[in-house]
């Protein structure tokens, strides 16, 4: 666990708050480890330059084919 310096206040609905209590019992964590976690996870995906999320994506392996293809084979997933 890091060192802490500063504090900020965030509002949240009655059902957010019992979700992150619920998460963290289950997870044996504090609430306030989860939601810096969450805005971790958050910001370090769109603080990557566009070159590291295109080589990201790239070393999937995922396949890829022309669009028409994969709108078709995407549409059969979901009625199949």
């Amino acid at each position: 666990m890091g060192m802490f310096s500063e504090r900020t206040q965030v509002l949240l609905t009655p059902a957010q708050r019992l979700r992150l209590e619920q998460l963290a019992k289950e997870r044996q964590v504090s609430v306030g480890s989860l939601i810096r976690e969450a805005v971790d996870s958050y910001t370090a995906v769109r603080s990557r330059p566009a070159r590291q999320a295109l080589s990201d994506l790239l070393e999937l392996g995922a396949p890829v084919d022309d669009w028409s293809v994969m709108k078709d084979e995407i549409l059969r997933g979901m009625t199949g």
